[in-house]
């Protein structure tokens, strides 16, 4: 297997649906009462009022979210999942932005088998903005490199469920789409006007937002530092401030931290992070063992 297809993204298994604000905690309601109902189409449709291509889209964006998965049928909820959603969870119905950003953060960071538009979009990109057609273009080019040949349609529904998350619906047709979304409200993408693009059309442009840390929340962003280095840099004392505020799966990548604003967050938390000048970035070295379940509950407190 080459370098490349060490890399296994997913394009598909969304049904071209993004996922509504109330799926989630419906989905973990109904694992609770059944853990097999959920793998039963027609059961699925009766508890939760989905169409089959909805309930098929719900069981793929609870595995994305590393919310719950199924093993031989029986579904049940993984640690950020039970810790968030379940019995007793931190906010089980996405009450508070903190989730909203929680969610952002597992959604766009698996290591294994990352969605491929969130994986270009946040961090193969040099440009911040962009038309379908031109993101189109350079899927399909990524798509090659790392040895796939998925149709054009492929590729720009997996697109499109990538800007529905973020900016809503790209038609008024379904308004309701633009409200249901929990990851909307986050303003991580926004429309810049229009411009020519493939075949001499007019398109909406869509450009990636900075984000204030102070809008994100600084446990938020501890999290994250301590989930990017149990999983991207684990075993590892320190690491460069450059992969912090710019790696894949980073957070600063992830979360659109200005590079300034995530330098004076690790001096200012000196109880959990060192943060030291070397060259023209910087080294950070953990205070303590990092633990994002310690800090995941501290999001919350």
């Amino acid at each position: 297997m080459s370098a490349a297809l060490a890399i296994r993204p997913r394009f598909s298994g969304h049904e071209t649906f993004a996922c509504r604000f109330a799926w989630l905690p419906k989905a973990v309601r109904l694992i609770a009462r059944d853990p097999l109902a959920l793998s039963d189409d027609e059961r699925a449709i009766l508890e939760l009022g989905l169409g089959k291509n909805m309930v098929r889209a719900l069981r793929f964006w609870l595995e994305a979210f590393d919310v719950a998965s199924a093993r031989d049928g029986s579904w049940a909820l993984l640690p950020f999942g039970k810790m968030v959603f379940g019995e007793n969870g931190l906010d089980p119905y996405i009450e508070r932005v903190e989730t909203q950003w929680l969610l952002h953060w597992q959604l766009s960071t698996a290591v294994e088998n990352p969605l491929f538009a969130w994986r270009h979009i946040l961090y193969r990109r040099m440009r911040t903005d962009f038309t379908r057609s031109e993101l189109l273009a350079e899927m399909r080019d990524e798509g090659k490199r790392l040895g796939y040949d998925h149709s054009d349609v492929t590729l720009l529904q997996h697109a499109d469920v990538f800007l529905h998350s973020y900016v809503g619906s790209l038609s008024s047709a379904s308004p309701e789409d633009a409200l249901d979304g929990p990851l909307v409200d986050l303003g991580l993408v926004r429309r810049l006007g229009r411009r020519r693009g493939g075949a001499d059309r007019i398109e909406p442009v869509f450009a990636l937002s900075r984000i204030p840390l102070a809008d994100i929340g600084s446990t938020v962003v501890d999290y994250a530092i301590a989930s990017f280095w149990r999983a991207r840099r684990a075993g590892e004392t320190v690491i460069t401030f450059r992969d912090l505020a710019y790696g894949e799966g980073s957070p600063g990548s992830t979360l659109r931290l200005e590079p300034d604003d995530l330098r004076d967050h690790l001096e200012r938390s000196s109880g959990l992070w060192s943060y030291r000048l070397s060259g023209d970035a910087g080294n950070v070295s953990s205070v303590v063992i990092p633990d994002p379940d310690r800090l995941l509950r501290e999001v919350y407190a």
